[in-house]
């Protein structure tokens, strides 16, 4: 199975779209499988888990594309697409939509997309068995480059490709993984690649419990909040007040809300005040107004200072940092930044971050200060993602599940001859590490999930019943502070030969991934087709009829006409 142009055969659904699929007839096919070579972790080559992963090789792009030399990455990076224009989808950002005012929901544009930083991760390659079985990378439940997309692609272009990580606009969707009674639980299932009929997908899901909000402990807010004149715009500073003031109303009146501004310097605008008074609190949001220059710096650590003082202890203590990510006072190197904060971060109090804004977005400092202070990175394009963001996702996922969450995969040698993860390119961590207590890595909260795709290269010896290896997860109870550990096998038999036969959100996982891989010039998705990945995501909005799969089917037409 291929999302390719050049299908020998069609699939029809119901609905009135078609999409062209070549599958997998039978096991034995399956058995058939062709070997290439790469590596990958930090033993195989590849860049260790700091410094993250470098572009596949050309020899290795040459013996995965299976295209007899078909387009090149530079061709997909630089957005020549793979067909003419006059091929392409008839969708289009301009005619309202999802994001437009069609909708009631007021599309904010910028007329600059230009000046924004984004750090170029790479793409991991495949990875030889033989040279290194293990995979071992950091939970991560980041969403901002999803968002981050969706707002360039709303205003009508296509984004760079290191804006694109493609953990991040996978674990943007909801899956429908069993609820774990306790702490955290493993899924594993699979099926036939989009990217080379010899190999196949798994997929990795992680699930948290849902904590009830009554059960929750009380929550200490600190907002840290970007007044710096960078703000002065209705997507900035202006959907920060909306959205802050959306996330008290749903709190519990004991929890507290404290504000930290910061522009030339950083203030206090509002102590540890119980969200019971929420008079007070909305006043204090209302009075938010920029000028100056952007200290974060100073921000962050006046920030984390009453953060300390508001410490509620066997509580959540999160700071919220709402920001365009631009620092020009002060500490200025996002690496610094981070350093600075990791320290605060083993404390217990969590730094999310949320980013607005676009023409100088600074994506990679508003990444790096989650992934480093123990929280998660999101991004408001829309009124709409600020009233889901701040109402429901920042207060139902408020109660942690797991702290310093992380994978580890082992595949047999034998059975499985190379693999690659798709995604967590700066997520690693190294194979030694996955029990060493004292190495960061990734936290999940109440009812979040984590997604994870290898593709996978199968020896031709493989049979049923075989086990293709063994998922670990691993993480520390943030009640009890015990380690806990639990593992499942990867059996081959939940892999499907039969694209149809996998589970719908198997399709939806795989299907956003492959888009992914295309918007970022993955040299693994060149003989992909964007036409066809648009028209899987209508069949699957056909079928699972969600807001989701709606607006991925939207956004892949709006990709398909600017390709």
């Amino acid at each position: 199975m291929r999302f390719t142009r050049d299908m020998t055969a069609q699939l029809t659904f119901p609905s009135a779209r078609t999409w062209p699929v070549r599958f997998f007839a039978t096991l034995g096919v399956l058995a058939m499988l062709a070997t290439s070579c790469g590596s990958d972790d930090d033993d195989a080559g590849g860049a260790d888990a700091e410094s993250g992963f470098t572009t596949a090789s050309d020899d290795a792009v040459d013996s995965s594309w299976g295209n007899d030399g078909g387009d090149s990455s530079a061709d997909v990076a630089e957005g020549e697409g793979l067909f003419d224009e006059s091929e392409s989808a008839s969708a289009s950002p301009a005619s309202g939509g999802l994001f437009g005012d069609a909708d009631g929901q007021e599309a904010i544009h910028e007329e600059r997309l230009d000046d924004n930083a984004f750090t170029d991760y790479g793409v991991r390659p495949f990875v030889d068995t033989r040279v290194d079985n293990l995979s071992t990378f950091a939970l991560d439940v980041d969403t901002g480059s999803y968002v981050v997309t969706r707002r360039w692609l709303a205003e009508g272009a296509l984004p760079p490709s290191e804006a694109v990580r493609v953990e991040e606009f996978v674990n943007a969707f909801a899956y429908d993984y069993d609820l774990p009674r306790r702490g955290l639980d493993l899924h594993v299932d699979g099926g036939p690649s989009p990217f080379d009929d010899d190999k196949v997908l798994v997929r990795v899901g992680v699930q948290a419990e849902v904590i009830d909000d009554r059960d929750r402990p009380t929550a200490a807010l600190t907002f840290v909040v970007d007044t710096s004149g960078s703000m002065d715009r209705d997507d900035r500073l202006g959907l920060v007040r909306e959205a802050l003031s959306a996330l008290v109303g749903e709190l519990a009146d004991d929890d507290t809300v404290a504000i930290v501004t910061y522009g030339d310097d950083s203030a206090i605008l509002l102590e540890p005040t119980e969200a019971a008074d929420e008079h007070e609190i909305l006043a204090t949001i209302d009075d938010l107004r920029p000028g100056g220059s952007t200290n974060l710096e100073a921000g962050l650590e006046t920030a984390y200072a009453l953060a300390e003082r508001a410490f509620v202890e066997g509580g959540i203590n999160r700071l919220v940092l709402a920001s365009d990510g631009v620092a020009n006072v002060g500490t200025v190197d996002p690496d610094e930044l981070t350093r600075r904060i990791s320290d605060r971060a083993i404390n217990g109090i969590q730094l999310v971050t949320v980013g607005f804004g676009m023409g100088n977005y600074n994506d990679e400092t508003m990444e790096q200060l989650a992934d480093q202070g123990d929280g998660f990175y999101a991004y408001v394009d829309t009124r709409r993602e600020a009233e889901r963001l701040f109402e429901e996702e920042l207060v139902d996922t408020l109660a942690p599940v797991a702290i310093d969450g992380r994978i580890q995969v082992e595949f047999d040698s034998e059975l499985v001859e190379e693999y690659r993860l798709i995604g967590f390119e700066n997520r690693g961590v190294l194979d030694r590490d996955f029990r060493n207590d004292e190495v960061d890595a990734g936290e999940l909260s109440s009812g979040h999930t984590v997604t994870a795709l290898y593709e996978l290269d199968l020896d031709r010896t493989i049979r049923r019943g075989d086990d293709l290896g063994e998922v670990r997860l691993r993480w520390q109870d943030p009640e009890t502070f015990e380690w806990v550990e639990i593992d499942t096998d990867i059996e081959f038999d939940d892999i499907e030969a039969n694209w149809l036969d996998t589970d719908d959100s198997f399709q939806l996982a795989t299907t956003v991934a492959t888009w992914a891989e295309v918007l970022r010039g993955s040299p693994y998705a060149a003989d992909v087709d964007i036409d066809a990945i648009a028209e899987e995501a209508h069949r699957l909005d056909d079928a699972l009829d969600t807001d989701q799969t709606r607006e991925l089917a939207e956004l892949t037409d709006w990709t398909a006409a600017l390709w």
